[in-house]
């Protein structure tokens, strides 16, 4: 691939097939945080073009001192955000079926021991959990631990002191690992 910078310079001058090389090469990694975000696969859609419009607006505010990956997970958490507050707003959650509920819905059943041993279904069981946990946590959750993202990234993408990261990633974990043993009777390691 030809040097980012470069494609972003020609973006900034409306190069739109430049603009198109910037979507594909960046579009997976910006569905799969908004997948992780919403545990649904059309909002995630949707944020995501969304995401590519805002950055085709504001590329001229886009600072090359900083990675263009933390500005655009920036766009892509902010308008996640967004989305789950105005869906608390109006009292609604999305449950593991992709269904719209009341929050107050019973948590989701326990699953079968032999299929929590897989990683497949260990991944699905932590991504469910994971959309229960509170906004910040789940945030911080996503972007560190299911986008492997450094803890300095994830502060910047957030606007969190680094302290307060690791302090909502404590949380997150503690109430995940606790979750799993309750609702799957999955233990981590002693």
């Amino acid at each position: 691939m030809e040097d980012r910078h470069d494609i972003l310079t020609r973006v900034r001058t409306g190069d739109m097939s430049s603009f198109a090389e910037l979507v594909r090469t960046y579009q997976p990694y910006t569905y799969r945080l908004a997948v992780r975000l919403l545990c649904n696969e059309t909002e995630a859609e949707d944020v995501v073009q969304e995401t590519f419009v805002r950055v085709w607006r504001s590329i001229d505010r886009y600072d090359p001192g900083v990675r263009f990956t933390t500005w655009l997970y920036r766009i892509v958490t902010n308008l996640c955000l967004d989305l789950m507050r105005a869906k608390k707003r109006r009292g609604l959650i999305r449950n593991r079926q992709g269904s719209e509920t009341n929050a107050e819905n019973d948590p989701p059943s326990a699953v079968d021991i032999e299929q929590a041993v897989s990683t497949a279904d260990l991944t699905r069981i932590i991504r469910t959990l994971a959309g229960n946990l509170p906004e910040t946590q789940r945030l911080v959750f996503t972007l560190r631990d299911l986008q492997d993202l450094s803890v300095d990234e994830v502060s910047k993408i957030t606007g969190l002191s680094g302290a307060s990261v690791k302090t909502n990633l404590h949380y997150a974990r503690r109430t995940l690992r606790e979750r799993m043993e309750l609702e799957y009777h999955v233990r981590g390691k002693s």
